[in-house]
């Protein structure tokens, strides 16, 4: 039941049918997830259409990539000299959902560390609404793509010019603002675990 950014081969609610129909059948159902399944991961909804079918199910939490990819990149999302709070916002809203990105851009502008997951082709958008509620060009940004993977890419840079520095990123990628990001050329160990310097 994979997904791509704007390529769902199996609609949300084929899936939650699948879930209760094969449930149903007495079988155990396993709806594996990447990261968290109740960050952007749609687990609240298939376990709501469990629920209202009556049928019982067991969450198992897991590492979210709002956290995952920039610890793999050097980047601690709070650290006690540069950000005691964090807010982790969708890059992109449901049709119908009740607020638009721009929105929640600016009611987590108030967070030191900004972490936007799906954000990749709003960028753009994502930097001028910053922009307009305060935050500084010279903040530090990151956009790690491929988190946590042998093949992940790191780019940094600050708002003024992370558009550009990033603009040949593809998803899936985390895209991190604030103070902390500038942390991750002291801490980046992960392509020093991949390549060591030869002693």
């Amino acid at each position: 039941m994979g997904k791509q950014p704007s390529h769902h081969p199996v609609p949300q609610d084929q899936i939650n049918a699948l879930l209760i129909e094969h449930a149903r059948a007495g079988k155990t159902v396993v709806r594996l997830k990447g990261g968290d399944p109740f960050v952007f991961g749609r687990g609240g909804e298939e376990a709501l259409a469990l629920a209202a079918a009556g049928l019982p199910f067991e969450v198992v939490p897991g590492v979210s990539s709002a956290i995952a990819a920039p610890a793999y990149a050097g980047i601690p999302v709070t650290h006690r000299d540069l950000a005691c709070s964090f807010a982790v916002i969708t890059g992109h809203r449901a049709d119908g959902c009740g607020e638009d990105e721009v929105s929640a851009i600016r009611r987590a502008c108030g967070a030191d560390t900004l972490v936007f997951l799906m954000g990749v082709h709003n960028l753009g958008r994502i930097v001028e609404e910053l922009i307009a509620c305060g935050k500084s060009p010279d903040l530090p940004a990151a956009v790690v793509s491929r988190g946590t993977r042998p093949d992940q890419v790191v780019v940094t840079g600050a708002l003024a010019n992370i558009v550009e520095r990033a603009a040949d990123v593809q998803p899936p990628a985390v895209i991190i603002v604030g103070e902390v990001v500038g942390l991750c050329e002291s801490l980046g160990w992960f392509e020093t675990a991949l390549c060591p310097t030869p002693a």
